[in-house]
């Protein structure tokens, strides 16, 4: 994506290129702020150079994405700061006011921050800074790899320059911490601070990050927001601690439910305050330390918010997706609905999926709509596609588009004894198929979240949208608004009578909403009553108790061990977890590498020999299986 050339380049971001080979782990990450032209560190450092940091008046379009991206900072910092001692007593680098950009614990009652006097955490701008641009770095492989817990790090050297810029390309690879370390040089790791979005690994083997950090002499570790796994929560900061770090954690600063006041507030109340300053901030520049401070966590959690549902909710994060005309109508009277929104709006949906592990629908939906359910995209991630049917009334056609497996993989979920004809034919043409003794939606996202999914896109009509969002499976909604109007007494609506309440007293509050212009369309963004915010959402994922792992790293007895995920718990024993092995006189990047290419060990086709070194040169074992898999339906023979 980035040109070769460094002419271009700033000189900061020179210091990651120059002297690297290309490589797709993030080593030399180029990206833009979301992909959209917005280079962040360009973007700063005018304002660093005057001594002003953060979001210009000359922001992108939309002022919401901006504050998303950059967040709304505009304070002064000192000439001579050092990010690797915020609480430097030198007058040059200690800041002597608010105006100087230091954000102090506060005491006083109702604040969102609260003092944590076993932490002592002062953050400077320049922190929050740094965090929000590993968060952006987190973002560079979404789309591309199935949803994983998205890591970014930013390497600043005691003297305050950028000496590594790196993220994790998919789950079990290399740690973007670990990549930083590799890059910059001894001396600029020495005394220097290492900015993650979220706390790195450090159990059950994975401890290499915690080891190479305090190695190479890194004086300090900002992290935007602890780990929220329970058997990962905390484990990292205590052990960097121990091996003389310091260690800033801005969740635990904003999220601690633990004030000095009588009664202490609980998780929820922290919760609470910390959204209504949210909305109090929303389509305004605030320049206080405490929203500038709340953005950037905002910002934190919203890049792993499918791990933090995960933890909380111990199912993956449910996304209701549905475009309508805006009075309401998904569709004419004719049931025509090709195209309410707009091609960008489309475009939108198309990444959506892409980020997503499955996308939902019902069994109307394939009747009336015969939809791909794909990403639109040559390469990249590829959903499941699966399909929700208590009647098994399905099109049995092979040209039914879902029923294309070479294009992705589909799954039917239905009921045991429903029309056993229909399922082995379906099963026939490749399709999957579980069947349930009763089929309830609260089962299929718990099966969803057994098989290691993170985030599901629900893409079905009102009369299963309905149903969903009364059995509280839903989280999130994505609802496009366009300027047409339709009318019709009969015209569908997007939550059908599965709902159905009577009273406006009844009606589901939808917060934390966001609105965004996709060309000539509305995006409306907001959690239903199940999540409430991202900061419910996590403090609920940081109030889970973490399970005690017994003896020397094994399970006891009575607890199940699954390992199907390289970020699970047991994820080191997943063949998707990258560790170098030799077999064959030939080293292979993780198991799955290996089995997929001996599926093709042996065919008497000369084409063989190179899709085997392609496997065996893909970057994370998801990309090696999405290669064998492919390669295996389009050419069974």
């Amino acid at each position: 994506r980035t040109p070769l050339s460094t002419d271009h380049v700033p000189s900061h971001r020179r210091l990651v290129f120059a002297g690297l080979r290309w490589n797709r782990e993030g080593a030399i990450m180029l990206a833009s702020a979301g992909g959209r032209g917005l280079c962040a560190r360009c973007h700063i450092s005018n304002e660093r150079k005057s001594g002003r940091v953060g979001l210009r008046r000359t922001a992108p379009s939309s002022p919401a994405r901006a504050r998303r991206l950059l967040g709304p900072i505009r304070a002064n910092l000192p000439s001579s700061g050092n990010p690797s001692s915020p609480s430097s007593k030198s007058k040059s680098q200690q800041p002597q006011s608010k105006t100087m950009g230091v954000i102090k614990p506060k005491q006083q009652q109702g604040s969102v921050v609260a003092e944590d006097a076993e932490l002592s955490t002062t953050f400077s701008r320049r922190d929050l800074v740094e965090l929000r641009r590993a968060c952006l770095l987190a973002h560079s492989t979404k789309g591309e790899v199935a949803p994983f817990p998205f890591a970014g790090c930013v390497l600043v050297s005691r003297k305050g320059k950028v000496k590594a810029e790196t993220f994790q390309h998919a789950s079990g690879t290399t740690p973007a911490e670990i990549q930083a370390l590799a890059i910059a040089a001894p001396k600029a790791c020495k005394g220097g601070t290492l900015y993650l979005n979220m706390e790195p690994a450090h159990a059950l083997g994975q401890e290499a990050s915690v080891e190479g950090i305090a190695a190479a002499g890194v004086a300090r570790v900002v992290l935007g927001m602890a780990n929220p796994q329970p058997h990962l929560q905390g484990k990292a900061t205590a052990a960097l601690r121990e091996a003389g770090v310091q260690v800033d954690c801005l969740s635990a600063l904003v999220l601690n439910p633990e004030l000095e006041e009588e009664g202490a507030a609980s998780a929820v109340a922290v919760a609470d305050r910390a959204l209504a300053l949210s909305r109090e901030m929303a389509g305004a520049v605030v320049d206080t330390l405490e929203a500038d401070a709340l953005w950037t966590l905002k910002g934190c959690l919203e890049t792993n918010e499918d791990l933090l549902h995960c933890v909380a909710k111990a199912r993956p994060l449910c996304v209701l997706k549905y475009a309508m005309t805006i009075d309401g109508k998904t569709a004419s009277v004719s049931g025509h609905s090709a195209w309410i929104s707009g091609t960008d709006s489309r475009k939108r949906v198309y990444e959506q999926r892409a980020e997503c592990d499955c996308v939902v629908v019902g069994g109307e939906t394939v009747r009336s709509d015969n939809p791909k359910l794909t990403t639109r995209q040559q390469e990249g991630h590829v959903p499941t596609r699966v399909v929700i049917s208590r009647t098994m009334n399905l099109p049995l056609d092979p040209t039914c588009n879902l029923w294309d497996t070479g294009v992705a993989p589909s799954l039917v979920i239905t009921e045991k004894g429903v029309q056993p004809e229909a399922q082995r034919a379906l099963q026939e043409l490749g399709v999957e198929v579980v069947a349930f003794e009763k089929l309830s939606l609260a089962k299929v996202v718990d099966h969803l979240y057994d098989r290691g999914y993170m985030r599901v896109l629900w893409e079905c009509g009102g009369m299963l949208a309905g149903p969903a969002i009364a059995a509280g499976v839903v989280n999130k909604v994505m609802c496009f608004v366009a300027p047409k109007v339709i009318g019709g007494d009969g015209a569908p609506s997007p939550v059908g009578d599965g709902l159905g309440l009577e009273k406006m007293s009844e009606a589901l509050d939808v917060t934390d909403v966001r609105y965004e212009q996709v060309s000539q369309d509305v995006l409306a963004t907001g959690y239903l009553p199940t999540s409430t915010s991202i900061f419910h959402v996590a403090s609920e994922a940081y109030g889970k108790s973490a399970n005690p792992v017994a003896g020397n790293g094994a399970a006891s007895e009575a607890e199940e061990v699954t390992f199907y995920k390289a970020w699970r718990k047991y994820g080191m024993l997943s063949n998707f977890y990258c560790v170098d092995l030799d077999i064959g006189g030939r080293t292979w990047r993780s198991v799955e590498h290996y089995y997929q290419a001996m599926k093709f060990s042996g065919v008497g086709f000369a084409e063989t020999t190179y899709v085997m070194d392609e496997i065996a040169a893909q970057v994370s074992a998801e990309e090696a299986a999405r290669l064998g898999r492919s390669v295996q339906q389009t050419k069974p023979h």
